[in-house]
């Protein structure tokens, strides 16, 4: 499992992208300011790796706080870990344009995460 940190210096909200982002996404959010964790899970518990490294401060950030997001269709990971009684803010970015993706992304971490 490769794992991606994207930051500017200082301390930053962190976004976790889970699953195939789009090109550019990760550089984007960074540049809107926020430190991205980006990584494709091999499987189920890869999620719980990346979130276990980030709490212990293992990928060298801040993770007081942070969000999911996933960029798939089905919700399938946010609602594996609602069911686990995990609860972590996140959003479910479908198909669309990178611009567009960051926009929506950004107005809602400015919201439930900032």
């Amino acid at each position: 499992m490769a794992v991606e940190v994207t930051s500017a210096a200082g301390k930053r909200p962190v976004v976790v992208l889970c699953g195939v982002p789009q090109p550019g996404l990760a550089e984007r959010l960074a540049r809107a300011g926020f430190a991205v964790v980006a990584f494709e899970p091999p499987g189920a518990p890869a999620l719980e790796i990346v979130l276990d490294a980030l709490g212990r401060g293992v990928l060298d950030m801040d993770a007081d706080t942070f969000a999911l997001i996933e960029p798939r269709d089905d919700g399938s990971i946010a609602l594996a870990r609602a069911a686990a009684g995990v609860r972590v803010p996140g959003l479910v970015v479908r198909d669309m344009p990178v611009e567009l993706a960051v926009a929506a992304i950004v107005q809602w971490l400015a919201k439930h995460l900032v």
